[in-house]
């Protein structure tokens, strides 16, 4: 069960990230972000966000870069972590239906001009930010929400960070 809430909750917050080695401008809208390894976020930046060093980057690709959780019940790995996905041709609106579909709260922002939202719940938090064509996601999920800082407060530093780095 708590493989597939994992895998479940993995495809939901990342939706289907589509890997470019060299982003293209999305047509019409002339501005797209710059491309960076982990959207410009390295693992240190990580490690303070969190205040500690609860993840270990484990996925690093064209289309973003996962931090496994390092903690585990029983001797069961739960899958769960800290993610960040450039998305290429997607929209804030579909986006956030999914989000809104798992029961998410639904908070409108803006990071450095781009508009965007945050998904929450006990255990998971998201944040998504557009511009042109691209979408760039920050996420945090884990059965151990006590063990961290306010999730929000995790992806919404990493999403700032992001956007000050790659906009």
């Amino acid at each position: 069960m708590l493989l597939l809430l994992a895998t479940g909750c993995s495809v939901v917050a990342c939706g289907s990230p589509t890997a470019s080695t060299t982003p293209a401008p999305a047509p019409g809208s002339g501005e797209t972000f710059r491309s960076a390894e982990c959207n410009g976020v390295a693992d240190a930046d990580v490690t303070r966000a969190v205040g500690g060093t609860l993840f270990t980057r484990v996925v690093v690709n064209d289309a973003g870069c996962f931090w496994q959780e390092n903690t585990a019940l029983g001797d069961v790995e739960l899958g769960m972590g800290l993610s960040t996905w450039w998305y290429r041709g997607s929209d804030l609106d579909t986006e956030r239906s999914l989000e809104r579909d798992t029961g998410r709260t639904i908070t409108e922002l803006e990071v450095n001009g781009n508009k965007g939202f945050q998904a929450s719940d006990g255990n998971a938090c998201s944040v998504y930010v557009a511009k042109g064509g691209d979408v760039i996601t920050w996420s945090v999920q884990t059965v151990n929400p006590g063990n961290l800082p306010d999730l929000c407060s995790i992806t919404g530093t990493l999403a700032q960070l992001s956007q000050d780095r790659v906009n």
